[in-house]
C-alpha cells in the first residue's frame, strides 16, 4: 500500500463521540505503513495494523478507540 505522506480525514468514535480525525500516513524503515492521528490539530495517537489487529505505537487512547479509527482508515483507503 503505497500512500506515504498522504493526509485524509475520517469520522471515528473517540472518547465516546464522533470526531473528525486527520490521518497522516507514514512508513517505518521496514516498509510498514503507520498512521499519525490528530483531532483539532493535536496528535492523539500513532497506530498501525499488525497481524490483522490495530495496535497503538504511541499515544494513550483505549483499544476500542484505536479499533474505531483503524476501521475508519480501512474504509477510507478501500474507497479510494
Amino acid at each position: 500500500m503505497e500512500n506515504n505522506g498522504r493526509a485524509f480525514s475520517v469520522q471515528a468514535r473517540v472518547e465516546g463521540q464522533m470526531q473528525e480525525v486527520l490521518v497522516l500516513t507514514s512508513e517505518t524503515t521496514d516498509g510498514i505503513t503507520f498512521y499519525n492521528c490528530r483531532i483539532h490539530g493535536n496528535e492523539i495517537t500513532q497506530i498501525r495494523k499488525d497481524e490483522q489487529m490495530w495496535k497503538q505505537i504511541w499515544g494513550n487512547i483505549s483499544q476500542e478507540d484505536v479499533n474505531a479509527i483503524g476501521e475508519a482508515i480501512e474504509g477510507s483507503v478501500l474507497q479510494d
